[in-house]
């Protein structure tokens, strides 16, 4: 039965043109951002350098794909969240708006059943979409400025070996994979109890902002809090580019994001279970 679910919602979801926005907007802006690297080159690099450049002499170039994905990366990660919430937002909200879940009513499904088959979609749509980014950003980048070493500041510049970076991106992408799926759960919970699929995606980019401008602002009770805020995660990308990688601070986002994201579904199966859906 949840097998036949799952490949119902997965149709839905393929014949939805609002499925395709975030693929689109990456297949589109992704080149152009390699591009414009490409062309910045020379200003880049005398940033990266900085005043070492006064003390040593350098051979070669710093900018390769590598460099560019990483610096990708760091710029459109906190647009991320947006992207990920236009499946999870919908899912549920077009089917109280258009009625059809009367017709669920009609067949021998549990609500728990659909619930459980939307919320699978909603995990591999998030888990897709983030993989098409990282692998988009490497495939691009990549081809474009060939390959190499890859530089970055961590206490300073640090140089990653050849060999060790497509491990990083691999690291930084499941962390970042299981924020964002924390963030589509919190949009999804939205949608089980909102008519409107808007809705869900202002309140949970609302949330992400307010969360985000909490892990940047200075205060004491905010330092206190923000280790236990899945919004403060979303940039811990970046510490798989660290020597060593900190495993602690991974298990702490591993730990925090699956306890959020099992507030935001334990709440979504209690609204959907128990909401009249006949209105």
């Amino acid at each position: 039965m949840i097998y036949h679910l799952i490949t119902n919602e997965f149709f839905k979801i393929i014949f939805r043109k609002r499925t395709y926005i975030g693929f689109l907007l990456i297949f589109i802006l992704i080149p152009f951002i390699v591009w414009a690297i490409d062309d910045g080159g020379t200003a880049l690099e005398k940033a990266i350098y900085g005043q070492l450049s006064d003390s040593f002499f350098f051979v070669g170039s710093l900018l390769n794909g590598y460099l560019a994905s990483y610096l990708i990366l760091a710029i459109l990660i906190n647009h991320m969240p947006f992207l990920s919430t236009i499946v999870a937002a919908d899912i549920f909200s077009a089917e109280y708006s258009n009625s059809t879940f009367r017709f669920y009513l009609t067949r021998p499904v549990s609500r728990g059943a659909v619930l459980l088959s939307k919320i699978v979609l909603v995990i591999c749509y998030t888990t897709i979409l983030l993989g098409f980014f990282f692998g988009y950003s490497l495939l691009i980048s990549t081809l474009w400025l060939g390959t190499g070493e890859l530089a970055v500041f961590d206490k300073g510049i640090l140089f990653l070996p050849e060999n060790e970076i497509i491990y990083r991106f691999t690291i930084a992408y499941l962390a970042s994979n299981i924020v964002m799926i924390t963030i589509s759960c919190l949009c999804l919970f939205i949608s089980t109890i909102s008519r409107n699929s808007v809705t869900p995606i202002i309140i949970t980019i609302s949330v992400v902002f307010i969360g985000t401008a909490i892990s940047l602002i200075p205060i004491d009770f905010f330092d206190r809090i923000n280790p236990y805020l899945f919004t403060g995660y979303i940039n811990s990308f970046l510490v798989a580019f660290n020597d060593p990688i900190p495993w602690g601070h991974i298990r702490d986002l591993l730990a925090i994001c699956i306890m959020w994201s099992g507030v935001f579904l334990t709440l979504s199966f209690y609204f959907f279970l128990n909401r009249d859906i006949i209105d």
